[in-house]
């Protein structure tokens, strides 16, 4: 190990770590025994690893370094050390989230993202934990629920907690999450990280647990925009192997987001947001409020727009949601109920009782919002909301599974957005009094990830949030 501090070490970011490796002034033998070790120090009060792989992470760093010595450098991501919700399957672990499965079988091949990520030259260092099955804590699978590191009473959100809470800490410099619901946005928002829902498609699930089928969305997880579009950059693109793959063009998401913001026009949905105002954060309001004038004063335009079948999106999301998780494990329920943790078996008990019609009707609600969301991003670039409507709630108060939610609802700002299928980006707008991150959303068209990112980009330098760490 060198003279450099670990923490710095385990801080950097992607961009700055590749800058240094690229003109080999770091080793990423140095940097991954760096993360190694405060994954040592710190995860055993974190817990976000359920799957540690050190000896190999060690080894595909030491690959790394000859590599790059040789001159063959593959890019920003050769030699930086991430890791990945336990939804996606990485070859030779257990897959601890296909609950319809075996547990302990292993995989025999990496998720189609896994896989790019490794192709361009990332260390993996293991499997983080998810809100048991992707829908809150699960007692039968026996996993320790993952604590916030802003606060170690908190929760770090869901589901892909792990994920947040490993970021936030610096146990690794990027990851991939899931959102079905915001289960990538939601934990971004509560540890003070950058998380991006891409548009419906653009990444790949082969390899990912289904959750539920039309709203499940991979994507990036980092600490900064810019970490998040190279992660995007690496993993985006056509699968043939996954029917809901699309096929098309990737722009230079890192370059083009560095473009300037002048003209671009913003739309809020007061009337959506005000309809919490009695239950949510004021605080967190507050923080979204400054952001706008902030992007007012970088050349951007604000204006309030509305969005009438938002009011339903909550109860369409959670009839679509709950179906389409018991459709597909109901001869499995019937015949092996046991294999299903509690949580689990109450979503799918519950999908069970949605009748067809409900879920055609809530199908019916879907379209009308896309079109109504199209219309107005006729006369806007971007939409910006609040990401979730209070900070990280204590640990003991989160419900034990995510179908006994209390209003005001985690999901009420996210779940609108894996119905329309379209990018969806949460970053840090502040911190509240208890110094707990507060985060907001930046929302586009289907497939404008650059405009989502670029305005994402251009308030993080502004406002410069990213630069806070916890103590922990």
């Amino acid at each position: 190990m060198s003279s450099r501090d670990i923490r710095d070490l385990c801080y950097f970011t992607v961009n700055e770590a590749a800058c240094l490796i690229q003109k080999k002034e770091l080793s990423p033998v140095e940097l991954t025994q760096a993360h190694l070790q405060r994954i040592d120090e710190l995860d055993g009060k974190i817990k976000s690893f359920v799957a540690l792989l050190s000896e190999t992470a060690m080894a595909e760093a030491r690959s790394c370094e000859a590599d790059i010595l040789k001159g063959d450098y593959r890019g920003p991501l050769h030699g930086i050390p991430v890791a990945h919700k336990d939804q996606f399957d990485a070859q030779g672990l257990p897959s601890r989230a296909r609950l319809d499965a075996d547990q302990l079988q292993d995989v025999i091949e990496d998720a189609t993202v896994v896989r790019k990520l490794k192709e361009a030259g990332s260390v993996f260092l293991g499997k983080l934990e998810m809100g048991g099955w992707a829908v809150g804590k699960d007692a039968s699978s026996q996993r320790l629920q993952a604590r916030n590191p802003w606060d170690l009473t908190r929760s770090p959100g869901g589901s892909s907690s792990g994920s947040g809470a490993a970021l936030a800490a610096g146990l690794c410099m990027g990851s991939l999450g899931e959102d079905s619901g915001g289960s990538i946005r939601s934990p971004a928002s509560l540890c003070g990280i950058v998380g991006l829902k891409p548009t419906y498609g653009l990444l790949s699930r082969r390899g990912l647990a289904t959750l539920s089928w039309s709203l499940d969305h991979s994507g990036p997880m980092a600490r900064t925009v810019e970490d998040t579009a190279l992660v995007l950059q690496a993993t985006a693109g056509h699968d043939p192997r996954d029917p809901t793959s699309i096929n098309v063009q990737l722009p230079d998401y890192s370059s083009a987001i560095r473009e300037d913001i002048s003209g671009v026009r913003i739309g809020v949905p007061r009337d959506y947001i005000d309809v919490l105002k009695g239950d949510m954060d004021g605080e967190s309001v507050a923080a979204m409020n400054r952001a706008l004038l902030e992007l007012e004063s970088l050349g951007a335009r604000v204006e309030e727009v509305r969005i009438p079948s938002l009011e339903l999106s909550l109860i369409t999301f959670l009839v679509m949601w709950y179906s389409e998780t018991f459709s597909p494990r109901k001869k499995t329920l019937q015949s092996n109920p046991e294999i299903f943790g509690d949580a689990a078996r109450r979503v799918c008990y519950q999908g069970s009782l949605i009748p067809t019609t409900d879920y055609l009707l809530a199908q019916q609600a879907r379209t009308r919002l896309r079109r109504e969301c199209a219309e107005v991003f006729r006369s806007v670039d971007v939409l910006i909301l609040p990401t979730v409507p209070s900070v990280a709630p204590l640990a003991e108060a989160v419900p034990q599974d995510a179908s006994h939610k209390r209003p005001p609802d985690v999901s009420y700002f996210l779940s609108p957005f894996n119905l329309t299928g379209t990018p969806a980006i949460s970053l840090p707008c502040g911190f509240n009094s208890n110094n707990l991150p507060l985060g907001m959303q930046i929302l586009g068209k289907a497939l404008d990830e650059i405009t989502v990112l670029r305005v994402a980009y251009t308030y993080q330098q502004h406002a410069g949030w990213y630069k806070r760490r916890p103590t922990i």
